[in-house]
């Protein structure tokens, strides 16, 4: 199969995953990121990426956003949002830091394949991506798609985490051109 073949049925997939996402849940997170004095993103390997680049969206949209674990990451409170991404549920470091959060006060929200992961349990509320995962049997509601390992769970945060900043600006009556000016312009 030719690459741009893998990436067509790669694409087809990730809309049908994108389609079974609760909007209720997505509309939690737009609401906890309008009202957070800060937004802070975490996660682990491919899915701290997506994250960092809803990281630097909102940012582009003016918010205060920060990456966990970075160096000029300021002290939580109990007033911000933390946003991490596990499609498990189960990453340790994940667990440990929500669980911080959790005592501070701040609001969190979970990106997960599982629901009843200890992630989403201390959680404040979860987005599911029902995206394939090799931890459970296939079946009609897990059938393995094109892409390897967790990609489709990856792909979908990125996506979603775009299809929000969309979103956000058009409510915001942010054109895209203009929230480009706080782009990095040392590159």
């Amino acid at each position: 199969m030719e690459t741009k073949e893998v990436a067509y049925t790669a694409a087809i997939e990730l809309a049908e995953t994108l389609k079974k996402i609760d909007q209720k849940q997505i509309d939690q997170l737009a609401t906890s990121i309008k009202q957070a004095k800060r937004i802070f993103v975490s996660g682990a390997g491919r899915s701290l990426l997506m994250l960092k680049g809803l990281a630097m969206r909102l940012m582009h949209l003016g918010y205060e956003v920060y990456v966990v674990g970075e160096v000029t990451t300021p002290a939580f409170l109990s007033e911000d949002l933390l946003i991490v991404a596990s499609a498990s549920g189960e990453t340790t470091s994940l667990i440990n830091t929500v669980t911080k959060a959790g005592k501070i006060g701040g609001n969190v929200i979970s990106l997960t394949v599982f629901p009843e992961s200890t992630l989403a349990k201390l959680s404040a509320s979860i987005i599911r991506i029902p995206a394939y995962t090799d931890k459970l049997p296939e079946s009609k509601e897990n059938q393995k798609g094109i892409l390897p390992g967790g990609s489709m769970f990856e792909e979908a945060v990125l996506l979603l985490s775009d299809s929000l900043i969309v979103e956000l600006a058009i409510e915001q009556k942010v054109p895209t051109d203009r929230a480009f000016e706080k782009h990095a312009n040392l590159e």
